[in-house]
């Protein structure tokens, strides 16, 4: 089954990286896919472990509970659109807040 390498040290003696790159929203709007840029990956698609990879978690997010409901792996190359659609994607303003007091 393809996963991230964890629970192993790195050669330079320290956890593995994990960086958040970004979100994208879904149809259903409590489901989101993360995006990070992670150590020690074996893709999906080429069964190869690299360096660097892409993990996408899709998250059902609630008032009270964060639910992950898929991993999916990927090298750079096959990681690619997740990686460009994150990075190219318009910044949303936040939404204004009406507090009624």
């Amino acid at each position: 089954m393809p996963e991230a390498i964890t629970g192993q040290e790195t050669a330079r003696g320290r956890r593995p990286m994990r960086e958040l790159i970004g979100r994208m929203r879904t149809k259903d709007p409590s489901v989101t896919e993360e995006v990070y840029l992670t150590e020690l990956v074996r893709c999906q698609e080429c069964e190869q472990t690299v360096p660097i990879g892409i993990e996408v978690v899709t998250v059902k997010r609630d008032k009270n509970f964060r639910k992950v409901l898929r991993h999916g792996y990927y090298c750079r190359a096959h990681g690619h659109d997740y990686e460009t659609d994150v990075q190219n994607r318009p910044m949303r303003p936040p939404k204004k807040r009406t507090d009624k007091n």
